[in-house]
This record gives structure tokens, sequence and C-alpha cells, in this order.
């Protein structure tokens, strides 16, 4: 049984909080909704409400997560003095799981009913996620040294367009021609909703992807592969590899999504540079993004 099952508690205690917990693992075990660090965040939210509901309300079972242990939990967490971040992504972890689990979720106290103190614009905002530019230059050098040119190409991609990870491994060759004729990368992102990113200087980059790729394939995934696994290995080589390529020494680890945050503050610097106001900077950028919304922007921006 793994040590983290285990807290200061009596054993019986202990024992209905490793079943719950090796219920909370059956269920993440199986899914490949959200990123892979979505997934670990909410794992360990789950597994802190585990404790609490095994200490307080000896729960055996999460088929039934009912308002009244919500309510409880967040009384808890907000008297322990935690973060309302914390608190916040804690229920967005209960909710989650009770979806996965067959449960509706809508049905649950929304944060506001739960009394959920209100975030602040900087817990809203929180640090700073983007990579360092000289992040992504070590990032690829280490890629290509073992011989994973394919995850120093992506990154190189999600860096250069500002793109999700999804929406990187959907590229086809097709796409590439299109980009080549029309000079802007289109592609298609959440919703269905579709976005058109100028090419900069980054036709050379297009050209070789588009030429290294047999017709009518995806770049990255090949026919014998499946999407979301090429996606999850990604995520974790770049989890596993932190020490490789990132410069700063603040402990907060990269992901994919960083990119689109560095890539967010170079085009907003650029568009300041060439004569366009806070505002107008702002929007052009959320429209890059996908988001068209300025105060989306105030995120990625940090």
């Amino acid at each position: 049984m793994k040590d983290k099952w285990n807290f200061d508690v009596d054993e019986k205690t202990n024992n209905i909080y490793r079943n719950l917990c090796i219920q909370i693992d059956k269920v993440f075990k199986h899914t490949r909704q959200g990123s892979i660090k979505t997934r670990y965040r909410y794992q360990d939210g789950m597994e802190h409400f585990a404790k609490f509901l095994a200490e307080v309300y000896r729960k055996q079972n999460l088929n039934k997560i009912q308002d009244k242990h919500l309510q409880a939990y967040v009384e808890q967490m907000q008297e322990l003095g935690y973060s309302k971040s914390y608190v916040t992504t804690n229920l967005s972890a209960i909710r989650y799981f009770t979806d996965l689990n067959g449960g509706d979720s809508s049905k649950l106290a929304t944060n506001k009913e739960l009394a959920v103190n209100a975030r602040t614009r900087q817990d809203r905002i929180g640090d700073n996620k983007a990579w360092e530019v000289e992040d992504v230059k070590k990032f690829i050098d280490y890629a290509e040294t073992v011989r994973e040119k394919k995850y120093a190409d992506m990154v190189s991609l999600g860096f250069r367009f500002g793109l999700r990870i999804h929406e990187v491994a959907r590229l086809n060759k097709n796409d590439l021609l299109k980009a080549i004729k029309e000079n802007h990368l289109t592609v298609k992102g959440k919703g269905g909703l579709i976005r058109s990113i100028p090419m900069q200087k980054n036709i050379s980059l297009i050209e070789r992807l588009y030429n290294e790729t047999p017709m009518g394939e995806k770049i990255f995934v090949r026919n014998d592969e499946k999407t979301h696994q090429v996606i999850n290995s990604l995520q974790v080589f770049i989890l596993r590899n932190q020490d490789k390529f990132r410069t700063s020494n603040d402990g907060t680890n990269k992901s994919f999504h960083g990119l689109r945050h560095l890539y967010a503050q170079n085009r907003y610097k650029q568009f300041i540079k060439e004569g366009f106001n806070d505002k107008q900077a702002r929007l052009k950028v959320a429209k890059e993004l996908g988001h068209f919304r300025e105060e989306i922007t105030e995120v990625y921006l940090n």
C-alpha cells in the first residue's frame, strides 16, 4: 500500500481512507480527460477530500457525495487557512471525479452556495506560468539529443504559434500546405472555434515539417498511434525532464500550456512596439490565442 495512504489517525480511519483512495485511483487510472498535470492535481485534491471523509464521516464509498460533505469540507479548509485557490481547485476536483464516477456534478452546491471566499485577482492570475525563451532552446536541444525530435518540433510549434497541445497533435499535412499558401496557420480550437495565426518568420519550420510528413497523414501522430497517447507521452516527457531545460530556480514545473503564456507575452510586447495601445494589444493577443476576450489575456500576460 502506498505510504501516502496513511496519516496520523487510528487504524480504522486509516483503513477507510485507504479504501477511498483505491476507489479514487481506479477512476483516475482509466480517464484521459484534461491534461496530465490537471489529472495529477485533481487526484491529489480528491485524496485530500478522502482524508476528511474518512476522519469526519467514516464514509466508506464515494458514490454519493452530498452538499453536507462539501459544506463541512469547505468550512474546515477555510478555518485551517488554506488558500482560496486551493479550496476552489479541490472543489473542482470533486466535481470532476463525481462526473467520471457516474454522478452529476451539476446537482452539487455551487461555490457561492458553499460560501467559498471569492478569489482575488492575484489568486486568479497566479504565478507566471510562461517558459523562458532559453527554456525552449534547451528543451529542443535536449529532446533532439535523446532522439525525441518529434517532441522538439511539437514544443517549437507551441512556442511559435501559441497553440494548445491538442491543436499541435491534430495538425496534418494539408494544414501545413494551406499555411504555406496563405501565410497563416489555421487551427480548430476549443468549442470548434477556428482561428488563424500569422506565420511571421516561421515558414522554414512549416515547410520542413510539410516535406517530412507522408501524404494524408498527421504531422506527429502516425497511423498506428492514438492522438491522446502522443499527447500524454509528450506531457510526461516534459514533466520528467524539468531539470534538463528549466532555467529558473523557483521550483515551479513547466507545462506545454506555459508555451502559450510565453507566446502571449512576446506578442503583446511586439504589438506595443508596433504602436498599439494596451487594450488594442490585449485584444489582438486574445484573438490569436482563440479567446477573443481581453480579460482572459490578463491571465496569460500575468
